[in-house]
């Protein structure tokens, strides 16, 4: 689904900004609680870790979109050896199939291509077909590597994105 992102903005945020990560990791913990049929939670203090953790990360950024000034989803990704990896891309359940993910898959690949990346990579839960089908329509491919996620005892797969690099 395309949308009109003109109500949407971007906001990019330092490990130092602590509204921007507490609407991040409650964003998350709600985005997966729908997810995965699970009560929602009031607040994010159960994803706190896990988002600080990533930004803690060399290079790590966060990206925040909110749409007519609420919250609404973000990204976090950081550079390893020459590609960029994805750690985190959730749209808050309110928002869903407004398109705010593939906005913001869209604002990492430019962001990945003008820091000089050529490949994007994550990792998404083998059972989450709404968010395969989504990385799938966005040029993401299947790398045939999964794991078992050592916290959730989940599957996950392995995608990963080439960029291309135009002349100039």
């Amino acid at each position: 689904m395309c949308m009109d992102d003109s109500s949407l903005t971007f906001m990019e945020a330092t490990r130092q900004d602590s509204q921007c990560i507490d609407h991040a990791a409650r964003i998350w913990a709600q985005a997966a609680a729908q997810r995965d049929h699970k009560p929602t939670p009031t607040d994010g203090s159960q994803a706190l870790v896990g988002v600080q953790r990533r930004l803690a990360l060399p290079e790590a950024r966060l990206v925040m979109a909110s749409k007519d000034g609420v919250p609404a989803g973000f990204t976090i990704a950081s550079p390893h050896d020459g590609y960029l990896e994805i750690y985190y891309v959730a749209v808050a359940p309110d928002f869903w199939g407004q398109g705010i993910a593939r906005v913001l898959l869209s604002e990492v690949d430019r962001h990945a291509a003008s820091a000089g990346h050529v490949e994007l990579r994550l990792w998404v839960i083998a059972d989450d077909s709404r968010a395969i089908e989504l990385y799938l329509s966005c040029g993401y491919q299947h790398t045939g590597q999964e794991l078992i996620d050592e916290t959730s005892g989940r599957i996950e797969f392995l995608l990963r994105k080439k960029l291309s690099r135009e002349p100039g």
